[in-house]
Protein backbone atom coordinates (compact mmCIF):
# COMPACT_ATOMS: atom_id res chain seq x y z
CA UNK A 1 0.00 0.00 0.00
CA UNK A 2 1.29 3.44 -0.94
CA UNK A 3 2.02 5.82 2.13
CA UNK A 4 0.15 8.41 0.67
CA UNK A 5 -2.39 9.79 -1.91
CA UNK A 6 -2.23 12.66 -3.93
CA UNK A 7 -5.14 14.09 -5.33
CA UNK A 8 -4.70 16.36 -8.46
CA UNK A 9 -6.07 18.85 -10.45
CA UNK A 10 -7.33 18.37 -13.90
CA UNK A 11 -4.74 21.45 -14.43
CA UNK A 12 -2.40 22.68 -11.98
CA UNK A 13 -3.35 26.78 -12.34
CA UNK A 14 -1.34 27.10 -8.56
CA UNK A 15 1.86 27.54 -7.39
CA UNK A 16 0.34 26.22 -3.66
CA UNK A 17 1.05 22.75 -2.68
CA UNK A 18 -1.45 21.33 0.41
CA UNK A 19 -0.07 19.05 2.79
CA UNK A 20 -1.99 17.17 5.72
CA UNK A 21 0.75 14.67 6.87
CA UNK A 22 -0.98 13.51 9.99
CA UNK A 23 -4.19 12.52 9.28
CA UNK A 24 -3.23 8.95 8.03
CA UNK A 25 -5.99 6.64 10.00
CA UNK A 26 -4.86 2.96 8.35
CA UNK A 27 -3.56 1.57 11.36
CA UNK A 28 -1.81 -1.69 10.70
CA UNK A 29 -2.90 -4.84 11.89
CA UNK A 30 0.88 -5.95 13.43
CA UNK A 31 0.82 -2.39 14.87
CA UNK A 32 -2.30 -2.46 17.10
CA UNK A 33 -1.41 -5.84 18.06
CA UNK A 34 2.07 -4.31 19.17
CA UNK A 35 0.66 -1.55 21.36
CA UNK A 36 -0.80 -1.37 24.75
CA UNK A 37 -3.46 1.15 23.82
CA UNK A 38 -6.76 0.84 22.36
CA UNK A 39 -7.83 2.55 19.02
CA UNK A 40 -9.44 5.41 20.57
CA UNK A 41 -6.40 6.49 22.46
CA UNK A 42 -4.31 5.90 19.66
CA UNK A 43 -6.30 8.27 17.35
CA UNK A 44 -5.91 11.16 20.18
CA UNK A 45 -3.11 12.22 18.20
CA UNK A 46 -4.16 12.04 14.64
CA UNK A 47 -5.46 15.34 12.67
CA UNK A 48 -8.47 13.80 12.01
CA UNK A 49 -10.25 15.06 8.92
CA UNK A 50 -7.64 17.46 8.27
CA UNK A 51 -7.34 15.97 4.65
CA UNK A 52 -11.22 15.99 4.23
CA UNK A 53 -11.42 19.47 5.55
CA UNK A 54 -8.87 20.81 2.67
CA UNK A 55 -9.53 18.42 0.07
CA UNK A 56 -11.87 20.66 -2.45
CA UNK A 57 -8.56 22.99 -2.95
CA UNK A 58 -7.65 20.38 -5.51
CA UNK A 59 -10.90 21.77 -7.49
CA UNK A 60 -8.86 25.08 -7.49
CA UNK A 61 -6.04 23.99 -9.02
CA UNK A 62 -3.83 22.99 -6.24
CA UNK A 63 -2.35 19.19 -5.53
CA UNK A 64 -3.13 17.98 -1.94
CA UNK A 65 -1.11 15.51 -0.63
CA UNK A 66 -2.16 13.27 2.63
CA UNK A 67 -0.70 10.30 4.49
CA UNK A 68 -2.60 7.10 4.89
CA UNK A 69 -0.67 5.77 7.67
CA UNK A 70 -1.48 7.34 10.89
CA UNK A 71 0.99 9.96 13.09
CA UNK A 72 1.84 7.75 15.66
CA UNK A 73 3.07 4.69 13.49
CA UNK A 74 5.39 7.35 11.81
CA UNK A 75 5.66 10.83 12.23
CA UNK A 76 6.41 12.56 9.48
CA UNK A 77 6.63 15.71 10.83
CA UNK A 78 10.32 14.41 11.77
CA UNK A 79 14.00 14.17 10.81
CA UNK A 80 14.47 10.37 9.88
CA UNK A 81 17.21 10.58 12.79
CA UNK A 82 14.89 11.57 15.37
CA UNK A 83 14.68 8.04 17.11
CA UNK A 84 13.61 7.29 20.44
CA UNK A 85 16.41 5.15 22.80
CA UNK A 86 13.84 4.15 25.31
CA UNK A 87 11.50 3.41 22.56
CA UNK A 88 14.39 1.35 19.66
CA UNK A 89 16.31 -1.94 21.42
CA UNK A 90 20.24 -1.41 21.17
CA UNK A 91 20.04 1.96 19.52
CA UNK A 92 23.79 3.57 19.52
CA UNK A 93 22.83 6.48 16.67
CA UNK A 94 19.79 9.02 17.20
CA UNK A 95 19.16 12.37 17.33
CA UNK A 96 18.68 13.84 21.05
CA UNK A 97 16.15 16.51 20.73
CA UNK A 98 13.05 17.76 22.37
CA UNK A 99 10.93 15.74 20.59
CA UNK A 100 12.95 12.64 21.33
CA UNK A 101 12.98 13.36 24.80
CA UNK A 102 9.47 13.83 25.06
CA UNK A 103 8.64 10.67 23.59
CA UNK A 104 7.53 12.40 20.06
CA UNK A 105 10.08 11.35 17.29
CA UNK A 106 10.36 10.11 14.17
CA UNK A 107 8.57 6.69 15.56
CA UNK A 108 6.79 7.88 18.29
CA UNK A 109 6.82 6.20 21.77
CA UNK A 110 3.71 7.86 23.62
CA UNK A 111 0.62 9.73 21.95
CA UNK A 112 -1.39 12.66 24.36
CA UNK A 113 -1.01 12.98 28.20
CA UNK A 114 2.50 10.80 27.98
CA UNK A 115 0.08 7.47 27.32
CA UNK A 116 2.96 5.14 26.45
CA UNK A 117 2.15 3.38 23.15
CA UNK A 118 3.88 0.08 23.44
CA UNK A 119 4.45 -1.98 26.44
CA UNK A 120 7.77 -2.96 25.79
CA UNK A 121 10.79 -1.76 23.26
CA UNK A 122 10.53 -2.72 19.94
CA UNK A 123 13.67 -3.66 17.09
CA UNK A 124 15.98 -1.71 14.61
CA UNK A 125 14.50 -4.04 11.97
CA UNK A 126 10.94 -2.91 12.92
CA UNK A 127 11.89 1.04 12.41
CA UNK A 128 13.75 0.28 9.45
CA UNK A 129 11.07 -1.24 8.00
CA UNK A 130 9.16 1.61 8.82
CA UNK A 131 11.24 4.21 7.70
CA UNK A 132 11.85 2.70 4.44
CA UNK A 133 8.31 1.68 3.27
CA UNK A 134 6.20 4.98 4.51
CA UNK A 135 8.50 7.94 5.71
CA UNK A 136 11.08 8.31 3.12
CA UNK A 137 8.68 7.10 -0.33
CA UNK A 138 6.24 10.25 1.62
CA UNK A 139 9.38 12.47 1.37
CA UNK A 140 10.54 11.48 -1.62
CA UNK A 141 7.55 12.32 -3.49
CA UNK A 142 6.58 15.57 -1.27
CA UNK A 143 9.96 17.40 -2.44
CA UNK A 144 9.20 15.66 -6.35
CA UNK A 145 5.84 17.84 -6.20
CA UNK A 146 7.83 20.66 -4.56
CA UNK A 147 10.39 20.94 -7.11
CA UNK A 148 7.98 20.06 -10.12
CA UNK A 149 5.40 23.03 -8.85
CA UNK A 150 8.73 25.53 -8.20
CA UNK A 151 9.38 24.67 -12.31
CA UNK A 152 6.00 25.76 -13.39
CA UNK A 153 6.05 29.16 -11.34
CA UNK A 154 9.34 29.98 -10.35
CA UNK A 155 7.60 29.70 -6.59
CA UNK A 156 5.56 27.46 -4.43
CA UNK A 157 3.86 27.87 -1.41
CA UNK A 158 3.63 24.74 0.69
CA UNK A 159 0.73 25.10 3.86
CA UNK A 160 1.89 22.46 5.74
CA UNK A 161 -1.99 21.60 7.17
CA UNK A 162 -2.87 19.95 11.04
CA UNK A 163 -4.93 19.91 13.71
CA UNK A 164 -4.90 20.60 17.40
CA UNK A 165 -6.76 19.76 20.29
CA UNK A 166 -8.79 21.95 22.25
CA UNK A 167 -7.44 21.07 25.83
CA UNK A 168 -4.12 23.61 24.15
CA UNK A 169 -6.35 26.07 24.93
CA UNK A 170 -8.20 24.98 28.25
CA UNK A 171 -5.91 27.52 30.37
CA UNK A 172 -6.90 30.37 28.12
CA UNK A 173 -9.82 32.43 28.26
CA UNK A 174 -12.48 32.86 25.21
CA UNK A 175 -11.13 36.43 24.49
CA UNK A 176 -7.13 34.75 23.82
CA UNK A 177 -7.89 31.56 22.91
CA UNK A 178 -6.78 30.56 19.04
CA UNK A 179 -8.91 28.76 15.77
CA UNK A 180 -5.92 28.65 13.91
CA UNK A 181 -2.10 28.77 14.56
CA UNK A 182 0.18 30.00 11.73
CA UNK A 183 3.96 29.08 12.00
CA UNK A 184 6.48 30.21 9.78
CA UNK A 185 9.48 29.45 11.66
CA UNK A 186 9.46 33.25 13.27
CA UNK A 187 9.91 34.19 9.52
CA UNK A 188 12.72 31.59 8.59
CA UNK A 189 10.50 29.58 6.50
CA UNK A 190 8.43 32.27 4.60
CA UNK A 191 7.84 35.50 3.09
CA UNK A 192 6.52 37.69 5.93
CA UNK A 193 3.92 39.12 3.01
CA UNK A 194 2.38 35.91 2.54
CA UNK A 195 1.80 35.08 5.91
CA UNK A 196 0.40 38.02 6.74
CA UNK A 197 -1.92 37.50 3.68
CA UNK A 198 -3.01 34.30 5.28
CA UNK A 199 -3.59 36.25 8.67
CA UNK A 200 -5.76 38.64 7.45
CA UNK A 201 -8.27 36.33 5.27
CA UNK A 202 -8.82 33.94 7.78
CA UNK A 203 -9.41 36.64 10.22
CA UNK A 204 -12.12 38.66 7.60
CA UNK A 205 -13.85 35.02 7.73
CA UNK A 206 -13.87 35.35 11.61
CA UNK A 207 -11.45 33.47 12.78
CA UNK A 208 -9.38 33.79 15.72
CA UNK A 209 -5.65 34.03 14.39
CA UNK A 210 -2.50 33.81 16.27
CA UNK A 211 1.07 33.23 14.67
CA UNK A 212 3.63 30.70 15.96
CA UNK A 213 1.92 30.41 19.45
CA UNK A 214 2.48 27.66 20.81
CA UNK A 215 3.34 26.20 17.27
CA UNK A 216 5.86 27.99 14.93
CA UNK A 217 6.25 24.87 12.41
CA UNK A 218 7.66 21.56 12.41
CA UNK A 219 10.33 19.72 10.59
CA UNK A 220 8.56 19.78 7.06
CA UNK A 221 8.11 23.69 7.22
CA UNK A 222 11.78 24.02 8.25
CA UNK A 223 12.81 21.47 5.47
CA UNK A 224 11.09 22.67 2.30
CA UNK A 225 11.72 26.02 2.71
CA UNK A 226 14.15 28.85 1.51
CA UNK A 227 12.60 31.96 1.12
CA UNK A 228 15.31 33.31 -1.09
CA UNK A 229 14.59 31.48 -3.69
CA UNK A 230 11.09 31.27 -3.68
CA UNK A 231 10.42 27.95 -1.82
CA UNK A 232 8.04 29.25 0.96
CA UNK A 233 6.25 27.17 4.04
CA UNK A 234 3.86 27.62 6.46
CA UNK A 235 1.89 25.12 9.15
CA UNK A 236 -1.84 25.37 9.91
CA UNK A 237 -3.30 24.33 13.31
CA UNK A 238 -7.00 24.04 12.84
CA UNK A 239 -8.88 24.05 16.22
CA UNK A 240 -10.51 20.53 16.09
CA UNK A 241 -13.21 21.69 18.46
CA UNK A 242 -14.84 23.83 15.95
CA UNK A 243 -15.14 21.12 13.35
CA UNK A 244 -15.04 17.64 14.79
CA UNK A 245 -15.98 15.79 18.44
CA UNK A 246 -12.53 15.16 19.60
CA UNK A 247 -13.84 12.00 21.82
CA UNK A 248 -15.67 10.24 18.92
CA UNK A 249 -14.18 11.32 16.45
CA UNK A 250 -16.97 12.02 13.93
CA UNK A 251 -18.13 15.41 12.63
CA UNK A 252 -19.64 18.08 14.34
CA UNK A 253 -22.69 19.53 12.48
CA UNK A 254 -20.53 22.69 12.33
CA UNK A 255 -17.97 21.07 10.21
CA UNK A 256 -19.74 22.02 6.95
CA UNK A 257 -19.62 26.02 7.58
CA UNK A 258 -16.17 25.42 8.82
CA UNK A 259 -15.16 23.33 5.53
CA UNK A 260 -16.89 26.26 3.63
CA UNK A 261 -14.75 29.50 5.56
CA UNK A 262 -11.33 27.50 5.41
CA UNK A 263 -11.96 26.87 1.62
CA UNK A 264 -13.15 30.48 1.09
CA UNK A 265 -10.19 31.49 2.45
CA UNK A 266 -7.61 29.35 0.17
CA UNK A 267 -9.74 30.14 -2.42
CA UNK A 268 -8.81 33.89 -1.96
CA UNK A 269 -5.83 33.48 -0.91
CA UNK A 270 -4.65 30.96 -4.01
CA UNK A 271 -6.30 33.82 -6.20
CA UNK A 272 -3.51 36.85 -5.25
CA UNK A 273 -0.52 34.53 -4.65
CA UNK A 274 -0.86 33.37 -8.14
CA UNK A 275 -0.94 36.69 -9.24
CA UNK A 276 3.30 37.64 -10.32
CA UNK A 277 3.31 41.01 -9.26
CA UNK A 278 2.41 39.82 -5.83
CA UNK A 279 5.68 38.25 -5.47
CA UNK A 280 7.49 41.77 -6.58
CA UNK A 281 5.56 43.82 -3.07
Amino acid sequence: MSPFEIKLPIHQTSCVIFNSPHSGRNYPKEFLEMSSLPLTSLRSSEDVFVDEIISPIVNLGSILMAAIFPRCYVDLNRDHKELDPLLVRDLKNFSKTPKVSAGLGVIPRVVDMQRGIYSKKISKKEVKERIDTVYFPYHNKLGEMISHTHSLFQKVILLDCHSMPSIMEKNKSDKDSADIVLGDCYGASCENSILLLLRRLLSEQGFRVDINTPFSGGFITKNYSNPEKNYHAIQIEFLRSLYCNEKTFKHSPTFPDFQRRVVLVFQQFLSIVSNFYFFQL
